[in-house]
């Protein structure tokens, strides 16, 4: 069995080197027959031993990938009881077939992390870190003259400045630069305008432009925070939808009742008079109705995606989740 683990803050680069090592074993197209994908935060042992002991149907390679199993055990534990039953992965790792590709996908890492201690012995192992000044701006000139983009010295700081050195911010950066000037040189002005600072771009930004049934700006919110080294995953996203509407649907009974802000503030949880004054701003876009709603909208699209995960239909996360953000920042348009 070949096993790989692919971790490290640049989110772009991981997963680029992902789908080169897919393209690789998939010269046939068989592994379009022979592929599971697990969620490292809710994989049992025994799941994934049955997933990587199967033999591939009509194909040469099975392609098991598992995301953020490591990550489950990233805080500190104490002893080797904390980990049940995946202290014996080690030994699970060297009972599968030759056939398996075994593929495991991180964020950042600590050395300390138990499960990778377990994983590392036996695997090819690969860390994206993001790009340091000088790196990003000698990256980006290959970009620029690979694209036939005109952008000046001072441009181009600026650009890798804001994309914070996160590859995938500046691919995205680049393509829309390119779009956009053409031939035309591009300036500081230029990157400024069209450029998401990513160090500002917040999941809050985007829940809070949903909320407030800022379309535009929720599309961007929801581009600009995926790019970012804030991003972990979509199911955060649909927690963090999940957390706003509950709350709106509390203030919107508030307001109704001639609450105060303070009653607001204690019944809806919010620790900061700032706070409950947005969240009643935010409540008076809603009925009860359409807030509550909003809220059962979001609980379809989650479980869309459970229903994606185990093959039954429903949607895949990133096109769920999009669907739901456009659904909810639109409504009433």
């Amino acid at each position: 069995m070949a096993i790989y683990l692919f971790h490290g803050e640049d989110r772009f680069a991981r997963l680029e080197a992902v789908a080169e090592l897919r393209r690789e074993h998939d010269a046939d197209g068989s592994l379009a027959n022979n592929s599971v994908q697990f969620d490292g935060a809710r994989l049992s042992v025994s799941e994934l031993g049955a997933a990587i002991s199967s033999a591939p149907f009509l194909g040469g390679v099975r392609w098991v990938r598992v995301d953020g199993l490591c990550e489950r055990f990233n805080t500190p534990r104490r002893g080797a009881a904390a980990l049940g039953d995946w202290g014996g992965l080690g030994q699970l790792l060297t009972q599968a077939p030759a056939t398996t590709l075994l593929v495991f996908v991180e964020e950042e890492l600590r050395r300390t992390n138990p499960i990778l201690q377990q994983i590392e012995p036996h695997a090819t192992v690969r860390e994206f870190k993001r790009f340091k000044t000088e790196e990003a701006l000698s990256w980006l000139r290959g970009e620029v003259r690979q694209r036939g983009l005109h952008l000046t010295r001072n441009a181009a700081r600026r650009l890798v400045d804001r994309a914070d050195g996160d590859r995938g911010a500046l691919t995205q950066a680049v393509d829309k630069l390119a779009l956009f000037a053409g031939d035309a040189n591009v300036d500081e002005t230029t990157v400024e305008a069209l450029v998401p600072d990513q160090r500002s771009a917040t999941i809050f930004n985007l829940v809070d432009a949903v909320a407030e049934r800022r379309l535009a700006a929720a599309i961007q919110a929801l581009d600009t925070y995926r790019a970012s080294q804030n991003y972990r995953d979509e199911q955060g996203i649909i927690q963090m939808l999940a957390r706003t509407y509950r709350q709106i649907c509390i203030a919107r009974e508030v307001v109704d009742a001639r609450g105060s802000d303070q009653d607001l503030q204690a019944a809806a949880g919010v620790r900061f008079d700032w706070l409950a004054r947005r969240l009643r701003q935010q409540a008076g876009r809603y009925s009860q109705t359409s807030a509550d709603a909003a809220l059962a909208r979001i609980l379809q699209a989650d479980s869309d995606i459970i229903e994606y995960r185990r093959g039954t239909g429903g949607l895949a996360e990133h096109v769920a989740v999009e669907l739901l953000v456009a659904e909810l920042a639109g409504a009433g348009r």
